[in-house]
């Protein structure tokens, strides 16, 4: 989208008309920001403020946001329709999630995204209310020229230059959230129930006041308390000292900024914004995004730190004041994910000397990071005892060999990583199988000599061979441009041998792959997005993606539906 200034496109209508279309749109988020902010401030003169408070600001903000855009369009639509289509879809997404939320009012609180009924009414009154109180606000800072200095600031000018990507960002924000809200289950006790996560344990880690209170965090977390507690107070300090819901929003938070941040790599590599668009939601959508974004575990946080170094090392940002905070922070999260970065930063800058300061810098900040979350949270564990260390060999599994648990345990992992982080398969549902009285979601199954894998059925079959028609395409692209411009394929080369790294790491060791699916899933979109960029101007290329991208929602939703049904006779309130 051509994003500028008004004096290059015809007016839409007056001032006036563009300020009621605008003030909608801004209405629309303040009536959720102030439904979800009056659940920690209840009273009727704090519902009145942030009534006011967010429909002035998401309204003037609307206004220097999109006006620019929304002129443009009206010359530019017939150019950027697989754009806007694009963002529809993730909007159609949000308003499933609610949809698919509010069948289970038993898992689901409404009252955290819509306010009560009663207050509607003096909702509407306010906002007329302040839709004059806009318009005097935005024409006093015309007076001033405030709008046009904004324009000038480099933070505005990222967020205008970017509009796109961080509005489908704040789709799946609201997307994750309102998942998050329906299947984390926080008065219960939902440990290795839903693909091996640990919900209630992750829930009690990081919303406990009192440190003594955190459970034990093992040592392959050598620091992950340090980075998510502080984050949680803050956030909890605007919502009334509530850290249940911080951490939700602070999860979901972490999800939408992984959309975000594929949005940016794969822009600056096509140059195209419907492409990187497209691209951001595959990797939104995912089965392992849509699921771990919503869920409470830390493998979205490693998804996250990875992603962001990944963006470091492709915008050229490879300076060791850059690239080891970012190693760090990887590393702090999950210790092993350490490898994907070396990876990643060693194609970039093939130099021995500089990958050995990075390793020494970076496991130093580490292992200080550590010290210090053991000595604040004494359940935590070092990561510096052999012995803490070593007790990961009980997720150890005998991957290597012939025998029939190797070879179904290898398949499951390459089924894991190029599928199932993708496209949802039919899980196993297990109760009596593993001699439990709760329902366990699983990706395989072992019995006496046999082990299986989930499969796929109906629709989502037919989404799973689209994709692995998409995967070849893009595999039989990656090889033709590695034999003619091996050099110009660094970056790509670097994420298949993270990929070739989580095949060899989870094959002898972890528990259900979906669990660990967002330490690869962001490499593999992102080397699909790369190799399939030659056609990324191309109408037909983009269509193409957005019917898989609309198949592939289907069918990932239909998993977190599959959750929500089986878990409310046992989770409902």
């Amino acid at each position: 989208m051509n994003i500028a200034s008004h004096k290059e496109y015809l007016p839409i209508g007056s001032f006036r008309m563009r300020l009621v279309l605008l003030w909608l749109a801004g209405s629309v988020a303040a009536y959720f920001l102030t439904s979800f902010f009056s659940n920690f401030y209840p009273s009727t003169y704090q519902f009145v403020l942030l009534s006011l408070t967010f429909q002035l600001v998401c309204g003037t903000a609307a206004f220097l946001l999109l006006d620019d855009i929304l002129q443009g369009l009206r010359i530019n639509w017939h150019r950027d329709w697989t754009m806007i289509l694009t963002l529809c879809i993730a909007f159609l997404l949000s308003v499933s999630a609610v949809i698919i939320s509010w069948q289970f009012p038993g898992l689901f609180d409404r009252r955290i995204l819509f306010m009560d009924v009663s207050r509607v009414p003096l909702f509407i009154v306010l906002s007329f209310i302040s839709i004059g109180s806009t318009a005097v606000l935005l024409k006093v800072l015309n007076q001033y020229g405030i709008p046009e200095s904004l324009k000038r600031a480099s933070f505005f000018r990222f967020i205008h230059e970017n509009l796109p990507g961080i509005l489908l960002a704040i789709f799946f924000l609201f997307t994750y959230f309102t998942f998050a809200e329906s299947i984390n289950f926080p008065d219960f006790r939902t440990l290795d129930q839903f693909f091996d996560t640990d919900i209630s344990a992750w829930l009690v880690r990081l919303t406990s006041t009192a440190r003594q209170d955190v459970s034990m965090v093992r040592a392959v977390h050598p620091a992950v308390l340090l980075f998510l507690r502080p984050i949680v107070w803050f956030i909890s300090v605007f919502l009334n000292g509530d850290r249940l819901h911080a951490v939700f929003l602070i999860h979901a938070l972490a999800g939408a900024s992984c959309v975000l941040l594929a949005w940016l790599i794969v822009k600056r590599a096509s140059g195209n914004m419907a492409y990187s668009l497209i691209m951001a939601s595959l990797l939104g959508a995912s089965t392992s995004h849509l699921l771990l974004s919503s869920m409470l575990e830390t493998y979205i946080y490693s998804a996250l730190a990875l992603i962001l170094f990944a963006f470091l090392v492709h915008s050229e940002n490879t300076p060791l004041k850059f690239t080891v905070p970012a190693g760090a922070l990887v590393g702090g999260i999950t210790v092993s994910n350490l490898i994907q970065t070396c990876i990643l930063y060693f194609l970039k800058q093939p130099h021995i000397k500089v990958i050995i300061k990075y390793v020494l810098m970076v496991v130093f900040i580490i292992l200080m990071l550590n010290i210090l979350q053991v000595w604040i949270y004494p359940n935590a564990k070092p990561v510096f005892v052999p012995a803490n260390l070593l007790i990961e060999q009980r997720y150890r599994f005998n991957g290597f060999g012939f025998s029939w648990r190797a070879i179904g345990r290898f398949s499951l992992i390459v089924r894991a990583i190029l599928l199932y982080g993708i496209v949802a398969p039919k899980p196993f549902v297990l109760t009596k199988e593993l001699g439990a009285n709760f329902p366990n979601f699983r990706t395989f199954q072992i019995t006496i000599g046999e082990f299986h894998v989930a499969g796929y059925t109906g629709l989502a079959d037919i989404t799973v061979k689209f994709w692995m028609i998409i995967l070849a395409t893009a595999g039989i692209l990656f090889i033709l441009n590695l034999l003619k411009t091996p050099k110009q394929m660094v970056f790509s080369i670097s994420l298949v041998l993270c990929l070739g790294f989580s095949l060899i790491l989870h094959t002898v060791y972890g528990d259900d792959p979906l669990l660990y699916s967002p330490n690869w899933v962001y490499a593999l979109v992102l080397v699909v997005a790369l190799s399939l960029q030659k056609w990324a101007d191309h109408k037909w290329l983009q269509i193409t993606m957005i019917v898989f991208l609309g198949l592939m929602m289907i069918a990932n939703l239909s998993l977190i539906h599959q959750i929500m049904s089986v878990a409310l006779p046992y989770y409902g309130k």
